[in-house]
């Protein structure tokens, strides 16, 4: 039932976020798809690349006539496993695709932190702006303002920066920060509507009917979220093994909750350096230093 109920709100904060980002949307998409035409025509020049030197290399000649001079050509291609071992060249050719295919930039650990620090600090301010708003310390012409700043930069880096980080996590990290945005917006729209606030403020200061609506709203959020996206593991990478324990480097994760650092954890597995490793986590449901990973479950491979 929770888990449905949070699913209907999830859906409502989700149209709330498509109505501020329709106007900014249009320039990311047109970007996006000068960039994939972009990389289409990388990977068709890199691929002719590959087939003309692998061309060169068996020494194929577009103009000959295969009819002619077949025994020389029979004992080349009999020789050249033996003599100059292209087939291995075949292979490391065809593992090369992938890495054509997953160009990507590189982002730091450092860049990674310090761009989600920089989302919540905006998400944080964005709510402050709009309580600021409904307690009269400016207008409404500079509430807008300053609100469609905020606004437009949480999304620019969600889409310019995070999508390019977490890749497949970043459904995750664009509903927790679009959903902020949202409820700073219902807060505005709730707080301006005087009928609504004296239905249910206290007698001896009207006021704190916004605060407490403001807590209450971020409080939904946040189960709405946990509800969503949590999950009790994290990914990160062995760098020192020892025995049964072993230290790991982890990425900051959002669904687990898990700073960037680098954990000591139990290897009742077996993993060895360099290995990609799911760990399980601990189950808090507040933590300010965040939930810290405990053990290795498994060794994956991700892409």
């Amino acid at each position: 039932m929770f888990r449905k109920l949070g699913e209907i709100i999830l859906q409502f904060f989700s149209f709330v976020g498509a109505l501020i980002l329709a106007i900014p949307k249009i320039p990311q998409r047109l970007r996006e798809i000068k960039i994939g035409r972009a990389k289409e025509k990388i990977s068709e020049e890199n691929l002719k690349e590959h087939v003309s030197k692998v061309r060169n290399n068996l020494g194929i000649d577009k103009n000959s006539n295969p009819s002619t001079d077949k025994q020389p050509e029979l004992k080349s291609v009999e020789t050249l496993p033996d003599d100059n071992h292209h087939p291995p060249h075949k292979t490391n050719s065809t593992k090369s695709d992938p890495d054509i295919i997953l160009i990507s930039t590189p982002f730091t650990s450092k860049e990674k932190e310090d761009t989600i620090f920089r989302l919540q600090l905006l998400s944080a301010g964005f709510l402050i702006l709009s309580v600021l708003f409904l307690f009269n310390f400016f207008s409404i012409i500079i509430y807008a303002i300053l609100g469609i700043l905020v606004g437009g930069y949480i999304i620019y880096l969600l889409y310019n920066r995070v999508k390019v980080m977490y890749g497949s996590e970043f459904p995750a990290y664009r509903d927790f920060f679009l959903m902020y945005l949202a409820v700073g917006i219902i807060l505005v729209l709730v707080g301006t509507n005087t009928n609504l606030i004296m239905a249910f403020s206290f007698s001896f200061f009207p006021s704190l009917t916004i605060l407490i609506f403001a807590v209450v709203a971020v409080a939904v959020v946040y189960l709405i979220f946990r509800i969503r996206y949590h999950r009790d593991f994290t990914y990160g990478v062995v760098i020192e093994t020892g025995e049964k324990m072993a230290y790991v480097k982890v990425e900051y994760d959002i669904r687990s909750n898990v700073k960037p650092d680098i954990y000591v954890v139990e290897n009742g597995y077996g993993a060895v350096d360099g290995d990609t490793v799911k760990l399980k986590t601990e189950q808090k449901l507040f933590s300010n230093s965040g939930n810290k990973p405990i053990s290795v479950m498994e060794t994956v491979h991700k892409i």
